[in-house]
């Protein structure tokens, strides 16, 4: 079938004719039907080829189908497929090297997603604890689950609000949120109500309005009141944990959360997430008093994948070598769009970029962000996407690279994005498009 084909039949299977919002939002331009992907290039069903600056999210750092971590997948699959009693051998060493190269962590759980890491993380807080509040930080994404999908995209300044229909109001008083990279706003709440706080959790980059990085000074305040209050500190690492640094960007920012939730890169794509940390309170797990499950979880072939892909990333410090090609880009993207004489900010945080259109310095908040020029951001991306360079058409997200981005398709991505900034700049040649638009509740 033709991907046109393909994608009416998605349309009569999946809401939107993809699972999730975000895979939806990529037949923005054209019926995205993916049949392979080798590498830092992905193919559609009509043999198209794109070169992939979107690696699933950022969990592929070391490329598709990395030959290492297939063998591994393999050769597990061949031996065992789901045993659901007791623990592998692969399980307890792949464990053993998160917990030996996290150094905030003691024990781990292991679960299929970060959204349930963070589930996870939530109720050990609460019952450590005895309290039932959480803090999460505007513009910061825990995942997709009724305790974390709030304020998301939506500034606090317009109220707390859910990104999703379907949260309970009692829900939302569990949760409170506050700015990001707001120290004073920060303090003034846990004056009033830390005694209430079972947990504040941060992403130490919110890399779900792009990148955004948490200012040193802002995350030393939640590690103080935190621990002066009684409250555990959740860093969600999901993103930045093996992708930015093998340790966790906890080991160089100087801090160490009780709770640490890992994944994507992780596991270069099999589904793999984890929380991790201090032994007294995962071990509330053991008994009997915080129930997790997961039939799927820790599952043999995820888990060989896993150790095989982290092995790996480890004695070649992918996380290096993937920032020094995601700042190659951001350089070339920066001079390419002032060239062009376009206004934008490319933020970059090692192999992570963004382009922020309309603005011209880094952005410290969700209110910042919402500042983009979104239309230019959708002409850029369309206008990439013809020219065969696949990232998220979303303005609030990324590009990311990985270690089988060679130097030459670098070049590609800027080759693309200079005739791409030329075509902005020649009045009629592009023309605009409608933003994505969200269903907005009564």
């Amino acid at each position: 079938m033709e991907p046109g084909e393909y994608y009416r039949e998605a349309l009569g299977l999946f809401p939107g004719g993809a699972p999730g919002a975000l895979r939806r939002a990529f037949h923005k331009w054209g019926p995205l039907v993916v049949k392979s992907a080798k590498g830092a290039r992905l193919k559609t069903v009509d043999g198209r080829e794109f070169l992939d600056y979107h690696m699933a999210f950022g969990a592929i750092l070391l490329g598709h189908t990395d030959p290492d971590v297939v063998e591994a997948a393999i050769a597990e699959a061949s031996l065992l497929d789901l045993h659901g009693a007791g623990v592998t051998d692969v399980e307890v060493e792949y464990a053993r090297m998160i917990v030996d190269l996290i150094p905030s962590a003691e024990k781990i759980v292991f679960t299929n997603s970060g959204s349930e890491a963070v589930l996870v993380a939530f109720r050990l807080a609460r019952a450590y604890t005895g309290r039932t509040k959480i803090l999460k930080f505007e513009g910061n994404y825990h995942g997709w689950h009724d305790y974390a999908l709030i304020n998301v995209s939506t500034p606090l300044a317009r109220g707390k609000i859910p990104e999703t229909d379907g949260v309970p109001g009692k829900v939302l008083e569990t949760i409170d949120v506050l700015p990001y990279n707001d120290v004073e706003a920060l303090e003034d709440y846990m004056d009033r109500h830390g005694e209430e706080v079972a947990a504040i959790i941060l992403e130490p980059v919110a890399h779900s309005m792009g990148v955004v990085p948490a200012e040193p000074r802002f995350i030393k305040a939640v590690e103080r009141l935190a621990k002066t209050h009684g409250a555990l500190l959740i860093l969600d690492e999901i993103v930045t944990a093996f992708r930015h640094n093998i340790h966790g960007l906890q080991e160089e920012l100087g801090i160490r959360p009780d709770l640490t939730t890992v994944g994507k890169a992780v596991a270069n794509g099999y589904p793999v997430a984890a929380v991790t940390g201090r032994r007294q309170i995962l071990d509330l797990v053991t008994e009997g008093l915080v129930r997790t499950s997961g039939t799927y979880s820790a599952h043999p072939v995820a888990m060989a994948a896993g150790k095989a892909a982290l092995e790996k990333i480890v004695k070649t410090r992918a996380d290096l070598e993937a920032a020094r090609r995601g700042e190659e880009l951001a350089n070339g993207l920066r001079e390419i769009l002032g060239d062009a004489g376009i206004t934008a900010f490319v933020a970059n945080y090692r192999s992570i970029t963004t382009i922020y259109f309309g603005i011209e310095e880094q952005p410290r908040n969700l209110e910042d962000v919402t500042r983009i020029d979104k239309a230019m951001y959708e002409l850029f991306n369309r206008e990439m996407w013809h020219r065969g360079i696949l990232y998220s058409p979303n303005p609030s997200k990324r590009i990311h690279l990985s270690t089988a981005h060679t130097r030459e398709e670098i070049q590609a991505f800027l080759e693309a994005a200079a005739s791409a900034a030329k075509s902005l700049t020649r009045p009629g040649e592009a023309k605009p498009v409608a933003t994505i638009k969200t269903r907005r509740r009564k």
